[in-house]
């Protein structure tokens, strides 16, 4: 790997740590690029954000953005944004041996499962979006009640496997008790979860239901819950749902959208993995991202695009490639290693729309924001930079390492 890109590393994870965790240890869904701090009471009155009158519902409420924009940005993805920081702290100890990065994946890990436990009063299992920190005895949490999309479960869940593997019997118990109680809650409601008491996001093929992502968290969720508990209702809804990403290479890119989830799969279900997902869906994936990468030009920007129309850098696609590789798909390291070259400056390059088009971009708050705002983007920059180091160590689903099919330890077996 490039000597500058491991410059870039080092300055993203100084960035990480100085300014994308509030004073009780949550991580920043985003802060201002300009500051270094979540942003100010400006955006509360610069407009109200599009929304889409088709997804409204009789029950549906004021989307937090409209009514309180500053917390909304600050904690919307934070546990998404843990995930994808224990994932990169628990991948730098597996590769150098070093011993703080996974005490600190720990201690985060123990900061969100608060989290967990501040939120089984709205059912057992539930995991909700932490509003605001823990302001007021979790306030925010409790006001708002919203539970985590699957697309913010999944990079929380790999973390968790990935710290479950390497933790001590009392943690690994707890890890597998919360990672199958959260499955649970979502199964109780057919796999599928009110947003905002409006947009319902599902498990299921057509919309208005249908979640392209919902498997990414889903089917690793249920590859983990059929090893730990031995119960077969877990195996029974992968194979019921597999048309829902097997159909195309396109269904497959779109549903594995983190690349940790594609690894921890793979991890899980060991040699039962290619049965389900052959190499040659693999392939076909890979495609599909290949074509959406080549819509971005040389320094990593959308190709053709001009500042007024919100150039934008590789998400998802980017992602999933990185997943590849580290299944060791052919040509996918390479090509995900060119990517990750493209970004070079901390924080200014890992705004969603690039940071110098703002004030070209329309003066609409969402727009305007996603130009200014860094922080999502830097840590899964971050875990990535990572995923792809960590292909010259162990792989995690040796049998020794994954955690199921060496020693039994307590955990294994969690119901």
């Amino acid at each position: 790997m490039q000597a500058d890109v491991e410059m870039v590393a080092d300055r993203a994870r100084r960035y990480i740590e100085e300014h994308l965790f509030d004073r009780d240890g949550f991580m920043y869904s985003y802060v201002d690029v300009r500051t270094g701090r979540p942003f100010d009471g400006e955006y509360a009155l610069a407009g109200r954000n599009r929304r889409d009158a088709g997804a409204d519902t009789p029950w549906s409420i004021e989307l937090r953005p409209d009514v309180d924009p500053v917390t909304y940005w600050s904690y919307e993805d934070s546990v998404l944004t843990a995930g994808l920081y224990m994932d990169a702290l628990v991948l730098e100890h597996e590769l150098t041996g070093d011993a703080a990065a996974l005490e600190r994946a720990r201690e985060i890990w123990r900061t969100y499962r608060e989290v967990c436990y501040a939120s089984q009063v709205h059912g057992e299992g539930a995991f909700l979006r932490p509003y605001g920190g823990r302001a007021g005895g979790f306030r925010g949490l409790a006001e708002w009640a919203e539970p985590l999309g699957t697309d913010q479960a999944s990079p929380f869940l790999s973390a968790q496997y990935a710290l479950w593997r390497h933790a001590g019997d009392a943690d690994r118990e707890e890890i597998a008790r919360l990672i199958v109680g959260a499955l649970g809650w979502y199964e109780r409601q057919g796999f599928r979860y009110l947003y905002y008491k409006s947009l319902i996001h599902g498990w299921d093929a057509d919309p208005p239901y249908g979640t392209p992502h919902a498997g990414s968290y889903y089917f690793p969720a249920c590859a983990f819950a059929y090893r730990a508990t031995g119960d077969e209702k877990w195996l029974a809804h992968i194979r019921s749902r597999l048309e829902l990403t097997t159909g195309s290479g396109k269904a497959f890119m779109e549903t594995f959208i983190w690349g940790s989830d594609l690894v921890m799969l793979k991890a899980v279900l060991g040699t039962g993995f290619e049965a389900l997902f052959p190499p040659e869906l693999l392939a076909l994936g890979y495609q599909e991202a290949l074509s959406y990468l080549a819509r971005f030009d040389e320094a990593g920007l959308t190709a053709g695009g001009t500042p007024g129309e919100g150039r934008s850098r590789p998400g998802n696609a980017f992602h999933f490639v990185c997943g590849l590789a580290a299944l060791g798909h052919p040509g996918a390291a390479e090509r995900a290693e060119r990517v990750l070259g493209q970004w070079r400056r901390v924080p200014e390059d890992f705004t969603v729309f690039a940071f110098e088009d703002r004030d070209q971009l329309p003066r609409e708050r969402y727009v305007q924001l996603q130009a200014c705002a860094v922080g999502t983007q830097l840590v899964a920059w971050y875990r990535n930079y990572w995923r792809l180091r960590a292909m010259d160590g162990p792989t995690c689903w040796d049998p020794a390492s994954n955690g199921f099919d060496g020693p039994q330890r307590p955990g294994d077996q969690v119901l």
